[in-house]
């Protein structure tokens, strides 16, 4: 550990160097595509990569979701297409092209566009340097995850969903706000997506519960251990160790009668998908956007403290 410094006022930087032995974190076994998701159906999203692979991968991705995705290599055939009155719902940006990178590109976009989400993606999957903070909307981050794509996605657009008819529309669900009393569980939310967190954990909040928050699936397995949970809500895709493998985890270290309800929550809706989970462990599965009548119906299928 070693400190510098320029001099008095002039601040002071603190090092340090550590030895650390190298995490066994298996990466998610698969990579499942979602059908059309009534929340991104129609929505135009123009992506800007110089790398066909990119391109092709979110392109093909937005399209099985129901989007209506248009792509090209060129920073200033983009700029083109805004600039000649087409109109997009979103746009993901490359950072490095050889015209010109992610950041250049979106203040040119800002301009005559300042209503446009932007969404950044870059290896670093964070704010690079020249970003200001006000420039994009989301990150993203290579080599792209299909839950990563589809959660960013959803929280810039969802609020847009398309109206359903009021005729076959079918009465908003109520949140019962004394379930929590009624229906008493010790929760832990297993999320690694921080808007996706904040809203599970306000809709249980709206139910009366107060939920523990896990990161990733390691720490789920390590909260289970801690603590004693009615209830995990465990997400299927999270780095370091996914919702399949942290539950097949769980259930290895506790027996039926002491492992809590494992409710899996994915953005995978494909055939197949629910039997994995189970096959995994998980009790119930519920699919992202998580609607609050089946997060209830779940909920209320969980044992309660006085049933265990």
């Amino acid at each position: 550990m070693w400190v510098e410094s320029a001099g008095p006022g002039a601040g002071s930087t603190f090092f340090f160097t550590i030895e650390a032995p190298v995490a066994e974190a298996p990466p998610s076994k698969r990579s499942v595509s979602a059908g059309v998701q009534h929340e991104l159906q129609d929505k135009r999203v123009l992506i800007v990569d110089d790398n066909a692979t990119n391109r092709r991968v979110l392109s093909l991705q937005a399209g099985r979701w129901g989007m209506r995705p248009r792509e090209t290599e060129s920073p200033v055939e983009a700029l083109r297409w805004l600039d000649a009155g087409e109109r997009y719902d979103l746009a993901i940006l490359d950072m490095h092209m050889p015209e010109m990178d992610g950041i250049d590109l979106a203040r040119r976009i800002r301009v005559n566009h300042a209503g446009l989400p932007l969404v950044l993606f870059s290896s670093l999957g964070r704010r690079e340097a020249g970003d200001t903070g006000s420039l994009f909307n989301a990150y993203l981050s290579k080599p792209i995850h299909q839950s990563q794509l589809f959660d960013t996605m959803v929280n810039l657009l969802a609020h847009e969903a398309p109206a359903r008819p009021v005729a076959s529309a079918a009465p908003k669900p109520q949140i019962d706000a004394s379930m929590a009393q009624r229906h008493p569980l010790r929760i832990l939310l297993a999320e690694d997506n921080v808007v996706n967190q904040k809203l599970a954990l306000r809709l249980l909040q709206q139910m009366g519960y107060r939920a523990d928050l896990a990161s990733n699936g390691i720490e789920a397995v390590e909260s289970v251990q801690r603590q004693v949970y009615d209830v995990v809500l465990m997400d299927v895709q999270m780095p370091e160790l996914d919702g399949l493998d942290a539950t097949r985890r769980i259930c290895a270290l506790l027996g039926p009668g002491q492992r809590p309800h494992i409710i899996a929550m994915t953005a995978n809706a494909m055939q197949g998908d629910r039997e994995s989970c189970i096959a995994a462990g998980m009790d119930d599965y519920l699919t992202k956007p998580i609607r609050v009548d089946r997060l209830v119906e779940a909920l209320g299928n969980a044992p309660a403290r006085n049933e265990r």
